[in-house]
C-alpha cells in the first residue's frame, strides 16, 4: 500500500507540474502570436484555423480572417468579413435597403479562387454598376448542404436577426449525398444534428486556441507525417503561385478525352445514386426527398418574412461527363420544378447554359473546371455570373 499511496502521490505532482507548465505554455503562445503582424500571421496560418466549428450549423468561417488557401492552381488568400462571409476584404458589413445572401456549398465559397473572380464576387460588381444600396453577402462554405442551409439560414434571420431581402441557394448534387450521411437532419429548434462535438463551450474553446496558438499551426502542418514531404518542397520553391495561373491552367489542357473518362471523381458514391438503381433505390430517392423538404422548410421561412427567394440546381461535370439515368435525374429534376407552385416569391433555375458554347462535354470541362476536380476554374465562375445575372431579375 506504501508504494502504490507513494506512486500515486508522484503521479499527482508530476501531473500538476505539467499543468502548470503548459498552462503557462499556452498563455505565452497565444500573448507572442497576438503580437505577431497580420500580414505574417496569415502566412503562418493553416487553413483550418478559420475553418471553425458552429454549434447550430457544424461549421463556419471565422469572422475578420485572412489566410492563404491552396486549391486548383494557385495559392490564394480568403478573406472574411464581420460577419463571417468570404469576402473582397476583412470589412465591416453595413447592411443596406436591400440585402442579398448567397448560399452554397464549396461552388458557391469558390474554391480555388480570390472573392473577387468567384462567381458572388462578380455579380456583386455587376450589380453594384447599377445599383448602390444594395449589399452581397456570400455565407457559402464547403461541404454545407440543404440541411446547413435551413439551420444557418434561420440562424441568420432569427437569431442573428439580419434584415436580408433575397435569398440565392445553390444546390449541387452533392448535397443530396450530405444531407442523408454526413449529417442527421435539423431539429425543431433549427440546429443541425451531427456526429461532430457539440458542447457549445468546448467548441468555443477549440476554436480559440485554433486561431491563436501558434502551436496550432506547427502541428496541423505537420500532420499526418505524410504531408511533411510536400510542405519541405513547399519551402524551398520559390515560384509565387499567384503570378502562374495561366500557366498551371494551360498545362492540364493537354489531357486527353480518356484521361477525363478516368477522373476518379465520376465513380464517388456521392453521385451514384444518379446512376445505380439499386443506389436510388436503397438511399437516393429518400435523400432526394430529405434534400427537398429542407428547401420547403426554408420557403416557409422566407415567405413569413416576405424574402424573394432563387433555388438554383447546378449541373455539375459529372453529370455533363457521364450521362445519368434519365428515370433518376429526372425525378430529382421534377422535384425541384415542384418547388416553384409553394410560393411566388420563389424562383427555381437550372444553372447549365454556360456549357453550351463548347462542341462537347471533354472541352466544357477542360476550359471552365479546375482539371482533376469538380469546381468552377475563374473562367467557370464568370460564364456562371453571366447566367445568373440573366436568369435572375436583380
Amino acid at each position: 500500500m506504501n508504494f502504490i499511496s507513494l506512486f500515486i502521490t508522484r503521479l499527482i505532482i508530476v501531473f500538476k507540474k505539467f499543468s502548470i507548465f503548459l498552462i503557462i505554455y499556452l498563455i505565452f503562445d497565444i500573448v507572442f502570436f497576438s503580437l505577431v503582424p497580420e500580414d505574417l500571421k496569415s502566412k503562418l496560418y493553416n487553413n483550418r484555423a478559420h475553418r471553425i466549428k458552429s454549434f447550430y450549423y457544424h461549421h463556419d468561417f471565422r469572422p475578420m480572417s485572412s489566410f492563404y488557401d491552396h486549391w486548383g492552381y494557385e495559392r490564394y488568400k480568403i478573406y472574411t468579413n464581420s460577419l463571417g462571409f468570404k469576402d473582397k476584404s476583412n470589412r465591416l458589413v453595413e447592411f443596406k435597403d436591400r440585402n442579398i445572401l448567397f448560399i452554397g456549398d464549396s461552388f458557391t465559397e469558390g474554391v480555388g479562387i480570390e472573392y473577387e473572380n468567384t462567381y458572388v464576387g462578380l455579380i456583386e460588381t455587376e450589380i453594384k454598376k447599377k445599383y448602390q444600396n444594395i449589399e452581397i453577402l456570400n455565407a457559402g462554405v464547403q461541404s454545407y448542404s440543404t440541411s446547413i442551409y435551413l439551420s444557418k439560414i434561420y440562424h441568420l434571420l432569427e437569431r442573428k436577426k439580419m434584415p436580408i431581402t433575397d435569398i440565392i441557394i445553390m444546390v449541387s448534387g452533392g448535397d443530396i449525398f450530405d444531407d442523408y450521411y454526413k449529417y442527421m437532419g435539423v431539429g425543431k429548434d433549427y440546429i443541425l444534428n451531427h456526429e461532430d462535438q457539440k458542447n457549445k463551450y468546448l467548441i468555443e474553446l477549440i476554436n480559440f486556441y485554433k486561431s491563436n496558438t501558434l502551436i496550432y499551426q506547427i502541428i496541423t502542418r505537420v500532420t499526418p507525417p505524410k504531408v511533411i514531404p510536400g510542405l519541405i518542397r513547399s519551402i524551398f520553391n520559390s515560384k509565387d503561385r499567384n503570378e502562374n495561373y495561366s500557366e498551371n491552367e494551360q498545362r492540364y489542357f493537354s489531357i486527353s478525352n480518356d484521361e477525363i473518362d478516368n477522373i476518379s471523381f465520376l465513380n464517388h458514391k456521392d453521385y451514384s445514386y444518379l446512376y445505380s438503381s439499386n443506389e436510388f433505390n436503397q438511399w437516393g430517392r429518400k435523400a432526394i426527398d430529405q434534400s427537398i423538404q429542407n428547401l420547403k422548410e426554408i420557403i416557409k421561412i422566407c415567405d413569413q418574412k416576405n424574402i424573394k427567394l432563387n433555388i438554383l440546381y447546378l449541373y455539375e461535370p459529372v453529370i455533363i461527363l457521364k450521362k445519368p439515368n434519365d428515370n433518376h435525374f429526372n425525378y430529382m429534376i421534377s422535384e425541384f420544378e415542384k418547388l416553384e407552385n409553394l410560393s411566388q416569391n420563389l424562383k427555381v433555375n437550372f444553372i447549365k447554359d454556360l456549357y453550351n458554347k463548347y462542341n462537347n462535354s471533354y472541352e466544357a470541362y477542360k476550359n471552365l473546371f479546375f482539371i482533376n476536380d469538380i469546381h468552377w476554374n475563374k473562367r467557370g465562375n464568370l460564364l456562371v455570373s453571366n447566367e445568373i445575372l440573366e436568369k435572375i431579375d436583380f
